[in-house]
């Protein structure tokens, strides 16, 4: 939608940074200081046939804006240019790339570097649960690195509010499913305008997974064999079958992230930061020593997690059915 060299509105476009869902980033700077932004363009064919997906973006540029925080990336402004009549939203600019990139390029990150990333993550999702907020789309592509490396989390278009009623977030797909499935918790996979902050700590187990290990764990599976798995029980491989060197503390926080049932899982982000702050101040090295506090004792077992999901997902179907039998009286 631009063109290297021109001018848009007072920046000068430097380059494509990249393409998604809701239009094309650019790497834009200002002729007078050389300061770098980066400016994300609606895409002007789906704006005009849809009015929801311009509500989503503004939407997005008005929690964004809200969302000050170090681990998330900042916002400038946001409007539509009198000139081209794109709407934009102006940005940080991510110099180091995402994670995504890092992955497919570096492949296996380094453990204390796996760390690292995950706390300011972990620091990100516990702001946005202070302010009673759901992302429901944390990936690898939404993860971005500034010049220094720190990890921040980005696209807040289809973040909603813990307690909003089915009107409220009508943006933000009520009654379905928004979000993308391979990093989905099974909850959000069925009704997505339902879910709590479970739901991004389910997904950020995913992408800790796929940091520590290269590779996802429901690689290869679409999204509705990943939610029958789910369904059954079934939780994903230990992830020191795939890469024996990861402390045992780090291996059972994923398992235990990523559990199914979201009752079973730590609850909340806040609490998720404090675990990886503790393995992060012990140190990695320390941990695979075998140096480290156990803080999880419940998900030692693997056998009584298998046991207790299917348990779980066992009483409510009997519940449903039993509702469906009462109904039928």
């Amino acid at each position: 939608m631009l063109e290297p060299g021109q001018m848009f509105g007072a920046y000068r476009v430097a380059m494509l940074l990249g393409k998604g869902g809701m239009g094309e980033v650019y790497l834009v700077e200002e002729p007078k200081t050389g300061r770098k932004l980066a400016v994300k363009i609606l895409d002007a064919e789906k704006a005009g046939r849809d009015e929801g997906f311009v509500e989503r973006f503004e939407r997005e540029a008005e929690l964004s804006i809200q969302a000050k925080h170090h681990n998330i990336v900042e916002v400038y402004d946001a409007g539509i240019d009198p000139e081209t009549h794109l709407c934009y939203i102006t940005m940080e600019y991510m110099a180091g790339g995402s994670l995504k990139d890092l992955i497919a390029s570096d492949g296996l990150i380094s453990l204390p570097g796996v760390v690292t990333i995950a706390t300011d993550i972990a620091r990100a999702l516990a702001f946005v649960e202070s302010k009673s907020m759901v992302h429901r789309d944390v990936k690898p592509d939404n993860i971005l690195f500034s010049a220094d490396g720190t990890a921040k989390l980005s696209d807040l278009g289809i973040t909603r509010f813990m307690g909003e009623t089915a009107t409220d977030v009508s943006l933000t797909g009520s009654g379905g499913v928004v979000g993308t499935p391979a990093y989905m918790a099974p909850e959000q996979m069925l009704d997505s305008s339902a879910v709590d902050s479970r739901a991004d700590i389910y997904s950020l187990g995913v992408v800790l997974f796929e940091m520590i290990t290269g590779k996802r764990p429901n690689e290869g599976q679409n999204a509705m064999n990943s939610l029958a798995k789910a369904l059954n029980g079934q939780i994903f491989p230990d992830v020191r079958t795939l890469r024996p060197e990861t402390p045992p503390f780090l291996a059972r926080l994923v398992t235990a992230m990523t559990i199914p049932n979201p009752e079973m899982r730590p609850d909340s982000a806040g609490k998720v930061l404090e675990l990886l702050t503790g393995l992060k101040r012990t140190g990695v090295k320390a941990a695979m020593m075998g140096e480290e506090t156990d803080n999880l004792p419940w998900y030692r077992d693997r056998g009584f997690l298998y046991a207790a999901t299917a348990m779980a997902i066992a009483v409510e179907v009997l519940v449903v059915t039993l509702i469906n039998v009462f109904r039928g009286w």
